[in-house]
Parts: C-alpha cells; structure tokens; sequence
C-alpha cells in the first residue's frame, strides 16, 4: 500500500517528489489529462526557495525563471512611490507557473514517480483508505492526501459540506512583454496591477485585481476579453496597456475564499495546499504555502518513521497558526491596496515612501525556513 495524493499541482507534485527522493512509496492521481496547460505568473519567496533548494531544483528554477532588480510601488500614472532592493525582502525568483510544474513534474519522474492522469475522485470509503474514481477504478492506500485546491471534493464531501464563496475580488491576468526587470506594483482606486518578468527574456506576467460586487466565476482557465479587461484595469499608465496588449490572451476569474478550518488532519486523511485553506494572493503566497505544507508533511513522516498519526499531529502544530496569520495579513493587504479614499491613500503613500514598513510586515513570512523548523523538531 502507497501513499495517495490526490491532484498534480504544487502542493501534490512537491510531496511527491520528497516522498520519492526519501525512499516512501507514493502515487499522484490528477482529474485533467494535463496540468501544464496554462501559464501564469508566481513568485517565489526565499520560504519557498528553501524546500525547493533541498530538492535539489534550485538551478533549474534559476534558469527557467527571472531574478528581478528590484520592487517599485507606483500611482496609476506610473509615478514612483518607492523602490527597495528584493534583497529586503528575502532571495525572490519569478517563474511562469507551468515551468515550475514541469520541473517538479521532471523531477518527480526521474525518482520513479506514477502520475495518474484523467483520474477524478468520486468518492472515498473504509475510513478514507479506498478512493474510488469517475473511470471506475478503486484504490487502497496507507494514507490519503488532498491535493485538489480550492474546489476540493474531498474538503465539501468528507469534511464540510460548505462550497468557496465570492470574496468580492475579480482578477485578470495574462502574460506579454515589457522592457522591465522588475516587479512593479501599481496601486489604484479601488484595485492593483502586480506585474513582473517571469524569465530573462522579459515575458512579463501581470494580475491585475479589481474589488467587484459582481458575482464572477471561479475557474481561472476562463479566456476574457481586451475590452472587458480594459473597463476594469484601464486608468493605468502607457506601460500597463502595452503589456496588457502584449498579451495574446487574457483570462477573467473570481477570488473565492472558504471558511477557516480548525483542523487539517481526519482520520487517514491529510489536506495541503488550497483544499486545506485557500488564501487571497495580495502577499503572493498561495504558491509557498503549499510548498512549505508538502515539505512539512513529508519530512515528518519520514522522522516519525511513517507513523501517520504522529505526524499529522505534529503537522498541525506548525502550520494551522502560520497559515491563519499569513491568512489574515493577506486580506488585509487587499484592503490597503485598494483605497480609495484620498487622505488614506496618502497616508499609505507616506509610509511606504518613508518607512520600512512593507519590509518589516513581510519579514516573518518570508524570511521563515521550514527546513530549519523541522530540524529542531
């Protein structure tokens, strides 16, 4: 009996990867036929960079992806509010996210790994050691974990009943071209463009997030249109409407948002990533969440000698805070970035321009090391 991840995004493919680099059997069953699909931008901060550096795809990562200069806030008219060096923040590298799983998906490979494709779970049974698929198919397993984001049929049928709700944001995003070697963030009225390089040919990503009471749909796979893209995000500067120009396709969905749970661990049932507890991306860290959820995992495991229960006891003592705060600093951070009233914003302005105080909120998130975490352990 193997351990059985369910979904072959960042959190699933990481603990793949770690479970096979340290000799514990595993199989990753994904609902699609390929996750390699779409591109969009991630960035990864140092707490991201240290597990993946342990797995050995730090050079890879380098070369796919960008290290940018340096971090600008702006107005909408492009008008500086402050540059900081990236060194304040950590080691960054921006990748296009569909690179990143390739070479997580090569990496798992080359350890023997089986990634199962075109398997969607239907049902779990036998106090979730039997996951049974759409195809007909049934498996036994040491353990489960989900895997399967934000939409988690394993989070709404086994654990909540409760489905993801519109937090009341919609984000564009595409990836064009620029000049710019840098992450630059314009804050507007009411919303905020992020846009960076995501290799050192200056591809460019941009997501650009609007505060909308329109219900707008989840999926983050859905084409949009230039016009629609434009009525939401067009009181920007020239470089902005390039690079949303530049982009051959742009693509529309909502932010959605579940409530907190108290617990990630049920019975022989494990949740990383998203299906555990989504978070907005107003700080960038859904992606490094997984990360450091997948590295946890499996390196407990491996230290409590694969007892399951022990680990994800342990599990749980360092991530359920962790997550929560990360959680809460996020929202908050969507609310900052999309003032509107004058006096706020330019008292927001003020101290961005004259403190540290985008650095010194961001320091205990990024500068976290999981690996050292679990060494003290």
């Amino acid at each position: 009996m193997t351990v059985g991840i369910i979904g072959a995004g960042i959190a699933g493919l990481t603990l793949g990867c770690l479970l096979k680099q340290r000799g514990i059997e595993c199989e990753i069953f994904e609902q699609s036929d390929d996750v390699t699909k779409y591109g969009a931008g991630i960035s990864l901060t140092s707490n991201a960079l240290f597990p993946l550096n342990n797995l050995n795809i730090l050079e890879e990562i380098k070369d796919s992806g960008c290290e940018p200069l340096d971090i600008v806030w702006r107005e909408p008219n492009g008008k500086v509010i402050r540059n900081m060096s990236l060194s304040d923040f950590g080691h960054v590298i921006t990748i296009n996210r569909k690179d990143l799983i390739k070479i997580l998906i090569n990496k798992y490979n080359s350890l023997g790994g089986i990634i199962n494709y075109s398997y969607e779970l239907s049902e779990i049974t036998n106090m979730n050691q039997t996951a049974k698929f759409r195809n007909g198919e049934a498996r036994d397993f040491k353990h489960l974990i989900a895997c399967d984001g934000l939409r988690s049929v394993t989070r709404t049928s086994y654990i909540t009943n409760e489905n993801p709700t519109y937090s009341g944001y919609t984000a564009w995003r595409g990836i064009g071209t620029s000049d710019s070697k840098r992450i630059n963030i314009y804050l507007g009225p009411g919303s905020h463009v992020v846009c960076y390089p995501v290799d050192n040919k200056l591809n460019t990503s941009f997501i650009g997030i609007a505060k909308r009471n329109i219900f707008s749909e989840e999926t983050w796979k859905r084409e949009g249109d230039h016009t629609e893209m434009m009525n939401d995000l067009g009181n920007y500067d020239q470089f902005l409407h390039s690079l949303f120009k530049s982009s051959p396709k742009v693509y529309k969905w909502g932010l959605y948002l579940r409530n907190p749970l108290k617990k990630y661990c049920f019975n022989n049932l494990t949740l990383l990533g998203d299906a555990a507890h989504p978070i907005l991306p107003f700080l960038g860290q859904g992606g490094a969440m997984a990360i450091e959820d997948a590295y946890s995992f499996g390196s407990l495991l491996l230290n409590k000698n694969q007892d399951f229960e022990k680990t994800q006891k342990m599990f749980e003592k360092i991530r359920l805070n962790r997550v929560r705060n990360i959680d809460k600093a996020s929202k908050y951070q969507g609310m900052i970035n999309h003032l509107s009233n004058k006096m706020l914003v330019n008292t927001r302005n003020f101290m961005l321009k004259n403190t540290n105080i985008a650095s010194r909120r961001t320091s205990n998130i990024y500068n976290y090391n999981i690996t050292e975490e679990i060494k003290r352990i």
